[in-house]
């Protein structure tokens, strides 16, 4: 079983991109329907199905077979064309300049750098980009975010500097060099219930890694969380971001 394997029914509650975002992403790319499109580290598909109405070709990629199984699923629930391939970014089989645009979700962190670099240094097309997209939400904006964070700190062994990256320097010393930074705001509405399913999404938490001390681990967050809660909901004020490299 992958890392992943368990975590992947609760992709879903992760936090959304907002349909603005992928419009206004196109829009300051100039991206056309001429644009091929590589996704690294795909997960549920959530980017490239985004992104795959305002482009030509969409390849997404990911090392997770359970996760390439949804991505599939969800791309033909909503009837966008991907080519989904299952291998690691070092071995992927492209050739020069064939892609336009490179995009990266929740995942920059699992890719071994260097090999990465040079994949990307051979198949991005010249005037191309990579962009670094997530979601988050500034802690005094949600009330809510450090209990929850704490509860989650306080489940986990694992070492968590790993997830908090420096872009600018994770791509130091290659070719790309930070060329825009894309931001949309927007809040929307979640239930406690689905945050109490995203603190499972995470692989340091995992229905796996936690075991028979899921249903505690749950509840703790869900007691974190009621404080905050109005009719058995938050809001959550979150910043859909791009950080593109060219």
């Amino acid at each position: 079983m992958g890392r992943f394997a368990s975590t992947v029914e609760f992709y879903r509650y992760r936090e959304p991109y907002p349909p603005e975002f992928f419009p206004e992403v196109a829009r300051r790319l100039e991206l056309t329907k001429h644009t091929r499109l590589l996704d690294v580290g795909c997960g549920p598909g959530n980017l490239v199905i985004g992104f795959a109405p305002l482009v030509g070709t969409c390849t997404a990629i990911d090392v997770e077979p359970e996760m390439l199984d949804t991505a599939r699923k969800n791309a033909a629930r909503v009837n966008v064309s991907v080519t989904f391939l299952q291998t690691p970014i070092q071995d992927l089989h492209a050739g020069p300049n064939s892609f336009d645009l490179i995009t990266v979700g929740r995942a920059l962190h699992w890719l071994p750098r260097e090999e990465t670099l040079a994949v990307f240094g051979r198949i991005l097309a010249l005037g191309g980009h990579i962009a670094v997209c997530g979601c988050s939400g500034p802690e005094d904006r949600n009330a809510w975010t450090a209990e929850y964070r704490r509860v989650r700190d306080a489940w986990t062994s694992e070492d968590l500097s790993r997830y908090k990256m420096d872009f600018e320097k994770w791509f130091e010393g290659s070719r790309f060099a930070k060329s825009a930074q894309i931001e949309v705001p927007y809040t929307h509405r979640v239930p406690v219930a689905d945050l109490v399913n995203r603190a499972i999404s995470f692989s340091p938490t995992s229905p796996d890694v936690l075991g028979e001390r899921r249903s505690a681990y749950q509840a703790e967050i869900g007691s974190a969380l009621a404080p905050f809660a109005h009719a058995g909901h938050v809001d959550e004020h979150l910043v859909a971001k791009a950080t593109v490299f060219s």
